[in-house]
């Protein structure tokens, strides 16, 4: 008799527990969708500003790639012979803001390695997922390791789509 009461029970409540269950797995997926809207190509126009006076210094057009699992790479429309691949790592912080840290190499014009950048951006992306835009701050190492200057990058974007 116990047992025929404990399975009633056990019954009643399997169907609720389903629902409990594929609630929790839906919403756990839509955080991540939201955690991860960033992923894609973003077609970007940038241009760096000089940090103490806001002066734009110049501009460029660029492709920012963002992978699942927080790795990003940037790719300038600069000679390659100037900059190497821009690789980083990107994290969600909230909403529609996210973070990007990125590293490149510079070489002189004899292709000698002169030292690397690093840049932090600040990145948001529209309601509709489509269009995004950033700002940061650029610190440019010599060879040695030395801070040698500054830049203030901003950029906006769209979703390179099929």
């Amino acid at each position: 008799m116990k047992g025929t009461r404990l399975t009633s029970i056990v019954h009643a409540l399997l169907p609720l527990l389903l629902v409990i269950g594929l609630q929790a797995t839906a919403w756990s997926q839509s955080t991540r969708a939201r955690h991860n809207r960033v992923v894609g190509v973003w077609d970007v126009q940038v241009a760096i500003l000089d940090c103490s006076t806001g002066t734009q210094l110049f501009s460029f057009a660029g492709l920012h790639k963002y992978e699942l699992g927080g790795t990003a790479q940037v790719v300038p429309a600069t000679s390659p012979t100037a900059l190497s691949a821009h690789m980083g790592v990107w994290k969600h912080v909230r909403k529609n803001q996210y973070q990007l840290t990125f590293k490149m190499f510079r070489f002189d014009p004899d292709g000698n390695n002169i030292g690397w950048s690093v840049v932090k951006n600040d990145v948001a992306i529209s309601e509709g997922g489509t269009e995004y835009a950033g700002s940061g701050h650029a610190e440019v190492f010599d060879a040695n390791g030395n801070v040698v200057g500054q830049s203030c990058p901003t950029f906006t974007g769209t979703r390179l789509q099929n």
